[in-house]
């Protein structure tokens, strides 16, 4: 894979379990980069180009930028929408199909008791969405990290598996992390 900007003379040839670094000293052209990268990963135009085999990919299905990696969660909107879909398909094609089809029956017997002693014409879904029950339950990622490089790590292993993001530009990794926990760790 290989990352470059139009309008400057580097490009990164990146590998997997490579780190590379990029400084960039003048203040305006820092935030520009960043801006820039940040418009790229919501899918926006920008200067920068990613690339395999000399052929473009899409930024925003193959990077993902990490300004405060503090804040990271593996709760996160997109990465439990991704589970919350991983788990319909493996719901729908296993024994728990028919564990799910009882709770359906349940919760329409349950809307119906409602309905039923409700003064007022009311409507209910009898069959929601399999991701509904799991957001109902509350079902998402559990987060045990122990220190800062591990919750970095299990964020990058998970958003890999599930997001299939392959790119992880992180700004100013080096003002939290020694370069030995990186290349020990990452």
């Amino acid at each position: 894979m290989r990352l470059l900007h139009k309008d400057y003379q580097f490009v990164f040839d990146l590998n997997e379990q490579d780190m590379s670094l990029l400084v960039i000293e003048h203040p305006e052209t820092y935030r520009s980069f960043i801006q820039e990268i940040l418009i790229a990963e919501e899918g926006g135009d920008c200067n920068f180009v990613l690339s395999e085999n000399d052929t473009p990919i899409k930024i925003q299905n193959n990077l993902y930028c990490i300004i405060n990696p503090f804040t990271l969660s593996l709760n996160e909107r997109k990465l439990l929408n991704k589970l919350y879909e991983v788990l319909k398909r493996e719901i729908q094609s296993s024994d728990l199909l028919i564990d799910n089809n009882e709770i359906y029956s349940m919760i329409e017997k349950y809307g119906q008791n409602i309905s039923k002693m409700s003064d007022w014409d009311i409507t209910y879904t009898d069959k929601p969405e399999v991701q509904s029950l799991l957001k109902f339950m509350d079902i998402r990622f559990a987060e045990h990290p122990e220190s800062l490089i591990e919750k970095i790590v299990e964020y990058m292993d998970v958003a890999h598996e599930l997001l299939r993001i392959r790119l992880f530009v992180f700004v100013h990794l080096l003002s939290y992390l020694s370069r030995y926990e990186i290349e020990k760790n990452i």
